[in-house]
């Protein structure tokens, strides 16, 4: 989803035109997946288990993602409100600007969530507790996003990057 961000804010510097329904299914797929599915499940079940549990250097790693989510909220909710004209007509560079900080961000909150969350994860909470965590993670995504939503945002990002993601 990055790189097909990354490549719209190109096609957006280069002057070329993107078709407002991908920038609309973007913005959903942002909203619904990144952060109503996934960071609802760091937040409502994973944080609260692993502060359950008393992993020692959880705590600050905790603050950090929770904080970095509210700033993805903030990036997501610019980038809509200037697709929408609501800072006056449709605003490029506050697109692309705040884009490349989501950009930004959420790279390093991955790399962040890769190296040291799910790992922490993984060694210190009990089988039990991940075996509870994936049923929660089951009904999130059930519940959230609903039957059959998963794949057909799968199904939209391939087609998305066909047309925009660039190389890493």
């Amino acid at each position: 989803m990055l790189r097909i961000l990354d490549g719209i804010c190109t096609n957006l510097e280069a002057g070329k035109n993107v078709r407002q329904e991908h920038l609309d299914g973007l913005i959903e797929f942002m909203r619904v997946f990144v952060d109503r599915c996934h960071h609802t499940k760091e937040e409502a079940y994973l944080f609260p288990e692993m502060e359950k549990a008393g992993i020692s250097g959880s705590e600050e790693l905790v603050g950090s993602l929770k904080k970095e989510h509210e700033q993805g909220r903030q990036h997501v909710n610019r980038i809509e409100n200037a697709l929408l004209g609501k800072e006056g007509d449709r605003k490029l560079p506050t697109i692309i600007e705040s884009s490349r900080a989501y950009i930004q961000l959420l790279t390093a909150h991955v790399e962040k969530e890769d190296n040291k969350l799910f790992p922490l994860a993984d060694t210190y909470l009990p089988e039990v507790a991940q075996k509870d965590l994936l049923e929660h993670f089951e009904t999130v995504e059930t519940q959230i996003i609903g039957p059959g939503k998963h794949e057909e945002f799968h199904r939209w990002l391939h087609t998305m990057e066909e047309i925009y993601a660039t190389s890493e």
